[in-house]
Formats: structure tokens, C-alpha cells, sequence
């Protein structure tokens, strides 16, 4: 039997509590902390997308370091 996997994806919270906690319809909990970004399964995602205090993760960016010589 295969294995079923997962996407996640990061969601960030911005409302005026210091944290939040949700049950997703899902079955998921997830504690929000405020401004921290937090994975959560696609499903869930999805249900936050409209809603303002929540908003996508913003992507990591690297820059390189030079090296030393």
C-alpha cells in the first residue's frame, strides 16, 4: 500500500492576540504564536486564505556568504 504524503505549507498569524489555537474541520489543532510562521496541511491552509489575520509565510531568502581565503 503507498504511502499518502502531505504538502504543507506556512501560514503566519498577525491578529492582536499574542497566540491563537484552531480545530481545523480536519481534526488538525494548531497553535498559532503571533507572527511566527507555522506549517499546516494544504486543507487547512486553504481555509485560512480569507481570512486577514492570517497570511502566507513569508519565503526564506539566503545570501551567499564569501568565502574565506
Amino acid at each position: 500500500m503507498a504511502t499518502k504524503t502531505t504538502a504543507t505549507k506556512q501560514v503566519t498569524y498577525s491578529g492582536g492576540c499574542d497566540s491563537v489555537t484552531l480545530h481545523f474541520l480536519s481534526g488538525h489543532v494548531v497553535t498559532f504564536p503571533n507572527g511566527t510562521p507555522v506549517d499546516v496541511c494544504a486543507e487547512d491552509a486553504v481555509v485560512l486564505s480569507d481570512h486577514p489575520d492570517f497570511r502566507p509565510a513569508a519565503k526564506a531568502t539566503t545570501t551567499p556568504q564569501p568565502e574565506e581565503g
